[in-house]
């Protein structure tokens, strides 16, 4: 079967991603749709709650002034003004009226206000009050405001405000509350800006929608983050390999010709020449062998398992020894001046990587300058510290790379040069000394050479 490569993962997670998005978008859209005709249904129980109060209170008032007025509800006598009837007696026509079929308690109200209507008409500010008292009891806050009209017309007959800035686009209104069929009038209750209202309803939807929104643009940043870690890490790989067999080649090749030279009867009766083949055959092993060992510690390390085997070093006698290590590096021509406490110095440490480290800032300090390289070493004493400086009259280093030359894989470049190398030798450099406890530091400016300097305790 064949895998899929991270390109595809990224598109399938994006189509993935928009398509839950605009799923969730949809699932909010209809609550969001739910909701607001929900408040639209509770807006038309409002105003016929409101109107209801409003004919109670009108009702009484025309009782006091007309206690002999009665109202006689005849649905198969049709009302005609050619043939009045007696004042006391009012007959409506309601058989026509199929919406009221299933309310008969509705029916008679608006028969009622109907009549009433003549003595005691509707006050458009008073119902507005008692909308407001309803409202504020199903604890709905939002502006608002009550209208007759024409539901045939829809011409606004009267309205309990008038400064109302909102459009249209942000009102919700009820149904058409009929309140007479003679004149032709409707009671309407229009809620102005509700999706204060309607939101803070679906405030549990939002917080989800938004949190498992939130999490997966999260989760697809990371996915892009991984997948970009991963691009790099293969492309690494395959540099970090390229660059490790260049330089593990050199010493490997150095050695090999070395080694065939001291086969060749030419040199064979010369001591000189053999002891200079041998020399650098030694370095040659030295330097693979500290390749090969730095990369083990730095494993061990990444593992958890790089343990210091801690013994007296004599400081001194570690430099002279790579002093002559180096005196011999092909292709340039290096001295090595050293500068040593007129005390012995010696320090607690792993000797192997101590080695190690001081040879990475020596080898840089070669690689990174021109055909004459001069290093100077100090050794000195401060209190409880032991300080050695490696100074060199390299290329330097650029200011704005300072901060990120110990960290592993990176590596500084200058105008003059791109040298190759694995980007872990200063990082290794750094990881040891504070594996011993200590610190390291760098000065360095372009063109001037840098100076970097090991402070251990002991």
């Amino acid at each position: 079967m064949k895998s899929i490569n991270p390109k595809q993962i990224y598109y399938i997670a994006a189509i993935c991603l928009l398509l839950i998005l605009g799923a969730q978008s949809y699932l909010v859209y209809d609550y969001f749709q739910t909701t607001r005709d929900g408040l639209i249904r509770e807006s038309d129980t409002i105003l016929d709650e409101a109107f209801k109060k409003d004919l109670g209170i009108r009702h009484k008032l025309y009782k006091s002034l007309e206690k002999e007025d009665a109202i006689k509800i005849d649905p198969n006598t049709l009302f005609s003004k050619s043939n009045p009837l007696p004042e006391k007696n009012t007959i409506y026509d309601f058989s026509k009226r199929s919406d009221y079929a299933e309310n008969i308690i509705g029916l008679v109200d608006l028969a009622l206000n109907i009549h009433i209507s003549k003595k005691n008409p509707i006050n458009i500010q008073q119902l507005d009050s008692i909308v407001g008292s309803v409202l504020n009891t199903r604890k709905i806050n939002t502006k608002y405001f009550v209208r007759i009209i024409n539901p045939s017309t829809k011409k606004i007959i009267s309205q309990s405000k008038l400064d109302i800035p909102s459009s249209p686009i942000f009102q919700i209104s009820s149904k058409n509350l009929t309140i007479d069929i003679i004149d032709s009038k409707a009671l309407q209750l229009v809620l102005v800006n509700p999706f204060g209202v309607i939101i803070k309803r679906m405030g549990l939807m939002l917080i989800t929608t938004l949190v498992l929104s939130i999490i997966c643009l999260l989760a697809f940043q990371e996915l892009r983050r991984i997948l970009a870690k991963q691009k790099q890490l293969v492309a690494f790989k395959n540099e970090f390999l390229s660059t490790i067999a260049h330089e593990l080649k050199r010493p490997v090749a150095s050695l090999s010709v070395q080694l065939e030279c001291m086969s060749m009867p030419a040199y064979s009766g010369n001591p000189q020449q053999q002891e200079l083949l041998l020399s650098r055959s030694m370095n040659a092993t030295a330097e693979l062998n500290d390749s090969i060992n730095m990369i083990v510690a730095l494993s061990k390390l990444e593992e958890g398992l790089l343990t210091l085997n801690k013994e007296p070093v004599n400081l001194t006698e570690l430099f002279d020894k790579m002093k002559s290590r180096f005196a011999n590096y092909p292709a340039k021509k290096v001295e090595i001046k050293t500068v040593y406490a007129p005390d012995e110095i010696l320090i607690s440490g792993d000797r192997q990587l101590l080695n190690q480290c001081f040879a990475n800032l020596i080898d840089n300090a070669i690689k990174y300058s021109g055909e004459e390289v001069l290093i100077e070493v100090t050794i000195s004493k401060t209190g409880n510290l032991t300080i050695v400086s490696i100074k060199d009259n390299g290329y330097g280093i650029p200011e704005d790379q300072l901060s990120v030359i110990f960290e592993k894989y990176s590596r500084a470049h200058t105008e003059h040069t791109k040298i190759n190398g694995f980007g872990i030798g200063l990082n290794y450099v750094k990881t040891i000394v504070e594996k011993h406890k200590g610190k390291v530091e760098v000065k360095s400016q372009p063109g001037q050479g840098s100076e970097f300097s090991v402070m251990l305790p002991g």
